[in-house]
């Protein structure tokens, strides 16, 4: 054999070599990711409610419109609240709700920044004491839930900080981290209920993308053991399927 066909054989063999390392890095990264099956926006909500029922007088909200806190949302004319005044009960006003003994009425404030998603309160309309009057969706503090079927294995592997790729409808992407995880066993399979945090989601300039309920993909990636994690886990995984 001559030194050019040596030098041919040896650079054939490191070409293969590196192509192999290669294959295993990217079988592994894959191995080490998994994509939710269903993932969605979940925002707070809060009600807006009282112990007095009564006639809405004025309205100032409506549906889709952002409100601030201590935004004045409705005024309703109480009888029982004048009937507790008129017997000299005290009753205090809270962040939320303005007492006004003078005319018998309450006003409710926002006590929380967000949408107006929901109006039940129309002027004119009675409602009854704890009936909600509206809800209000934050803008802050939004999450994922995203739902995950994974082998015992790959379940092993999720872990409470773990990084998170959160693919919104308008396919940018934004970090996040996983919070917590719930799993039930269906079928030998774990099917996991993870709870994603983002700062980034809850930017500003997400507010129309990044909607309470809004459909998203949540991508996460597993604790990595090794460059062979992948490939070992993937060949225990086949030697327990055909039951070895």
């Amino acid at each position: 054999m001559t030194w050019a066909n040596r030098f041919r054989l040896l650079g054939g063999l490191v070409i293969s070599l590196a192509v192999i390392f290669v294959l295993v890095v990217v079988f592994n990264q894959r191995q080490h990711t998994i994509a939710s099956t269903s993932a969605t926006i979940i925002a707070p909500r809060a009600a807006v409610a009282s112990n007095y029922g009564g006639t809405v007088v004025t309205s100032y909200v409506r549906v889709g419109q952002p409100v601030q806190v201590g935004d004045p949302l409705f005024r309703v004319n109480s009888i029982a609240l004048q009937q507790d005044l008129a017997r000299g009960v005290t009753i205090a006003s809270s962040e939320g709700l303005r007492v006004e003994p003078e005319t018998g009425t309450l006003l409710y404030l926002a006590t929380t920044p967000g949408t107006m998603t929901e109006v039940n309160a129309q002027e004119g309309s009675y409602l009854t004491a704890s009936e909600p009057l509206a809800i209000i969706t934050g803008d802050t503090d939004r999450i994922v839930q995203a739902q995950f079927v994974l082998t015992p294995i790959q379940y092993g592997l999720i872990e409470r900080g773990a990084a998170v790729t959160l693919r919104l409808p308008n396919d940018s992407s934004v970090n996040g981290r996983v919070a917590s995880a719930l799993v039930t066993t269906v079928n030998t399979a774990a099917v996991v209920t993870v709870r994603v945090t983002s700062d980034e989601l809850n930017s500003g300039d997400l507010n129309l993308v990044a909607t309470d309920g809004a459909p998203v993909q949540a991508v996460v990636q597993l604790r990595d053991e090794g460059l062979l994690a992948g490939p070992s886990d993937a060949l225990r995984a086949l030697i327990h399927k055909i039951g070895l």
